[in-house]
C-alpha cells in the first residue's frame, strides 16, 4: 500500500501548498531608497506566498491556483514604513480548453506597512501583528475562495469566513482600506460575500464557470449562455444595492472577457447585453462600443 501510494506521488506530486504566484516589489517611484530593502521584501512575500499551505485541500503540483502580486512603493513615510498600491490577478484555465478564464482583478491603493530588511514574515489568524502579512493573506484567501466558488457551489465558503476573520482582527490597530464605513474596501469585500442575502451573487458565478465556460469548452471553445444571465443577475444587484463593491469587483476582472465572449453572439442578444451592460458600467462604454 506504501509502495502504490509512492508510485502515485511520483506520478502526481502533491503540493502542501494552494498558490503558484508571480511576485514583484517596484520601488522606482521612490528615489534615493535603498533597494536591497525592497529585494528582500520581494523574496520574503514569494516565500509567504507560495510556501504556506492556506487550505486543508491536497493539490497536484499542476492543479496550483495561479496568480500575481505586485507591490508598488509609492511613498517611504519613515524609517521602515512606507506607502504602496498592491495589485493582484488570478486565473484559472477552462477545463478541456487552452482557455484561460480570469477570477481577480483588484487594485488596491490603499496599503501602508512596515518592513525591516530580512524581517520575518508572520501570519496568525487569530493574533493578527502586522497590515503586510494581512492584507496578503486577506488576497490569497480571496483567490481560494474565487476559484473554489468558480467549481463547485459555495465550496469558497470557508475562504471568504477567514477574510472576514482577518477584516475583523484588524479592526484595533486603525490600518488603512479596513474601515468598515467605507463600501469599496477590502472590509466590504469580506462582508459581501458573507452576506447570505448575496449569495445569488455566488451562485452566479458557479453557473458563470461551470455551465458556461467549462461545459461547452469540450466543444472546442468556451460558452457564452451564461454571460447573459449573469448580467441580469448584476443588473437585478445594482437595483437592490446600487452600490454593491461586488458589481465593481465582477466588471474589473471579467467585462473584457465578456465582451468578447458576447462578440459573436446573435444581434438580440448582443442588444440586450449591451443596453444592460451600459447601465452597470457607464464609464466603460468604449470597450462595450464592441456590442453595439
Amino acid at each position: 500500500m506504501i509502495l502504490l501510494f509512492l508510485v502515485v506521488a511520483g506520478i502526481f506530486p502533491l503540493s502542501g501548498q494552494e498558490l503558484n504566484a508571480i511576485v514583484k516589489v517596484n520601488s522606482s517611484r521612490v528615489q534615493g531608497a535603498n533597494r536591497q530593502v525592497f529585494s528582500t521584501l520581494e523574496e520574503s512575500l514569494r516565500n509567504f506566498i507560495n510556501g504556506r499551505k492556506w487550505t486543508d485541500s491536497h493539490l497536484r503540483t499542476d492543479e496550483r491556483i495561479n496568480c500575481s502580486f505586485t507591490l508598488v512603493i509609492t511613498e517611504t513615510l519613515s524609517s521602515g514604513s512606507f506607502k504602496s498600491e498592491l495589485y493582484v490577478q488570478s486565473y484559472r484555465p477552462v477545463e478541456n480548453s487552452t482557455y484561460i478564464t480570469p477570477l481577480l482583478n483588484i487594485r488596491d491603493t490603499e496599503m501602508e506597512f512596515d518592513y525591516t530588511e530580512h524581517q520575518s514574515l508572520q501570519f496568525d489568524l487569530s493574533f493578527i501583528r502586522e497590515n503586510l502579512t494581512a492584507t496578503i493573506a486577506y488576497y490569497a484567501y480571496l483567490i481560494l475562495g474565487l476559484d473554489l466558488d468558480s467549481r463547485s457551489l459555495l465550496e469558497g465558503t470557508s475562504c471568504f469566513r477567514n477574510m472576514e476573520l482577518v477584516a475583523t482582527n484588524v479592526q484595533s490597530y486603525g490600518w488603512k482600506g479596513w474601515d468598515r464605513r467605507n463600501n469599496r474596501n477590502r472590509s466590504a469585500i469580506a462582508a459581501a460575500f458573507n452576506d447570505g442575502a448575496l449569495e445569488e451573487y455566488r451562485q452566479m458565478w458557479f453557473d458563470y464557470h461551470r455551465k458556461g465556460l467549462d461545459v461547452p469548452a469540450g466543444h472546442g471553445r468556451p460558452g457564452s449562455k451564461e454571460v447573459v444571465p449573469s448580467i441580469l443577475t448584476l443588473s437585478a444587484l445594482q437595483a437592490e444595492r446600487p452600490t454593491s463593491v461586488l458589481i465593481k469587483l465582477f466588471g474589473d476582472t471579467k467585462l473584457e472577457e465578456m465582451v468578447n465572449l458576447l462578440f459573436k453572439a446573435d444581434a438580440p442578444e448582443k442588444k440586450q447585453a449591451y443596453e444592460a451592460l451600459m447601465k452597470l458600467y457607464p464609464a466603460r462604454n468604449t470597450e462595450l462600443g464592441r456590442l453595439r
